[in-house]
């Protein structure tokens, strides 16, 4: 799953006009962008399914002086405002815990500042640092994704997207770790949408390139189909086992219907 994770993050920055490097290290990805807008590299983590959030990183050096430096020109200039230095560490241990570096780093802000407060319950402006053995990454605005599993590790799905509800049932599968094999007669502006999601739609060659399934000789296999239009239909696998019929919006309300039509972005002029 992780490598078909970083495969997406890959070719979503690419198909961005970005180029970028991902590599793990402690349960964590670290993105670094080689070319191209950050903005870019930000839409591809947006689209990425599998990731849930991700945070922008500034590094310096291990050293509670200069994260002071680093950070104090973003805090408030209200007398009596309050802040917090959120800290956790990641790694083999060294000379700093999180509590005790974070307590460092909050003193060096108050030399600073001394009109602020602390408030570690509910700050007016929280300082997210993350302490690695070689390094301080001073944490951005939070990036939110969409999480769910990467495309395409639990096999194919076959879909053809007519209106709303076709893509909205598709993208439910997708993040579910579904790829799709979308009909030639789907509408254009739905499968567009699609593409946002999973680049193998693009091309060929990202459909090859991101092949990838449950397990070795599975790849491509379709296990079910999705969408309003195909679940009359009768689909058998190797001519004995039915498909699947998937129908991830039985019992959805309209105001949840509302929110899943922002999040997988589609126009609801769009019928």
């Amino acid at each position: 799953m992780r490598k078909a994770l970083q495969k997406h993050l890959v070719i979503q920055a690419q198909v961005r006009g970005a180029k970028v490097k991902v590599s793990p290290w402690q349960g964590m990805l670290f993105l670094d962008l080689i070319e191209g807008e950050e903005s870019a590299a930000e839409d591809a983590i947006r689209h990425t399914f599998g990731l849930t959030s991700a945070d922008p990183l500034t590094s310096v050096s291990v050293d509670a002086e200069v994260v002071a430096d680093a950070v104090i020109h973003l805090a408030p200039t209200e007398k009596g405002a309050t802040f917090a230095v959120q800290c956790k560490r990641h790694g083999e241990k060294q000379e700093w815990t999180s509590q005790t570096f974070a307590g460092a780093v909050g003193a060096a802000i108050l030399a600073r500042a001394p009109h602020l407060k602390v408030n570690l319950s509910n700050p007016e402006w929280p300082v997210r640092i993350a302490l690695m053995p070689e390094e301080v990454g001073i944490l951005g605005t939070k990036i939110v994704c969409q999480g769910g599993l990467p495309t395409g590790v639990q096999g194919s799905v076959i879909t053809e997207l007519n209106n709303e509800r076709d893509y909205l049932a598709a993208w439910l599968v997708m993040r579910r770790g579904c790829r799709l094999i979308v009909s030639s007669d789907s509408k254009t502006e739905l499968l567009d949408l699609v593409k946002l999601w999973d680049p193998s739609q693009i091309n060929d060659d990202l459909k090859s390139y991101l092949a990838t399934a449950p397990g070795p000789g599975y790849i491509g296999a379709v296990w079910a189909v999705v969408g309003d239009n195909l679940g009359s239909q009768t689909f058998q696998i190797d001519g004995n086992v039915p498909m699947a019929t998937l129908e991830p919006l039985v019992g959805w309300s309209e105001e949840t219907m509302d929110e899943l039509r922002r999040r997988a972005e589609i126009d609801s002029a769009i019928a």
